[in-house]
């Protein structure tokens, strides 16, 4: 009798662990779904504006040796540097060339827009380095999306406890993307943005 009893719970044991599960993902009701829609596509609308300024110097670094090659979908697309990309780099983008001898763009604002922004350097073309004259938490309101190749953004130059990004996401959309030393805290997530 224990033995059925055994066998009985056995297998319903197994047939529990073999169901499958459903993630814990609400239903976004058709309002809000809206309203993040109508905000990502501005946020598109900025980021092609700003990628427009920027398609000139990528353009003309292209011809003096930084190919942008938007395809890529593997290190080996990529021409690749003859040192790393820092000490101790290793992986698929060890070898990416990043900002190196680039521009030397300084962020001086938490702000999420504007003059001194970490966006601000971001969206802008060219190779370049960016550095931190402050400390903090810099609240990202919409995803940063980074279009431009050859950036490095280097989070170890910020004062004191250095730079928390907190709200929504970074978005990498190029390639040569170098990014250390930065903490990266999504926090409270609205239903909208999950």
């Amino acid at each position: 009798m224990n033995k059925n009893k055994i066998k009985i719970q056995l297998t319903i044991v197994a047939v529990l662990l073999c169901t499958s599960t459903f993630a814990q993902y609400p239903s976004v009701p058709k309002g809000v779904q809206d309203s993040v829609n109508q905000m990502m596509k501005k946020e598109w609308e900025l980021s092609d504006k700003a990628f427009e300024k920027a398609l000139p110097i990528i353009e003309k670094e292209a011809k003096e040796g930084r190919p942008y090659i938007p395809w890529a979908s593997r290190p080996s697309d990529l021409p690749q540097a003859e040192i790393p990309a820092f000490p101790g780099a290793y992986g698929g983008g060890a070898y990416s060339f990043g900002g190196r001898g680039g521009k030397v763009c300084v962020v001086t604002s938490l702000e999420d827009r504007g003059p001194g922004t970490l966006r601000e350097a971001c969206e802008q073309g060219g190779a370049r380095i960016i550095v931190f004259n402050v400390a903090g938490i810099i609240h990202l309101k919409t995803p940063l999306i980074i279009r431009a190749p050859y950036i490095t953004i280097a989070g170890q130059t910020a004062p004191g406890d250095g730079i928390c990004i907190a709200g929504e996401s970074i978005w990498i959309n190029t390639h040569d993307a170098v990014i250390r030393h930065l903490k990266l805290r999504r926090g409270e997530t609205w239903v909208g943005r999950r």
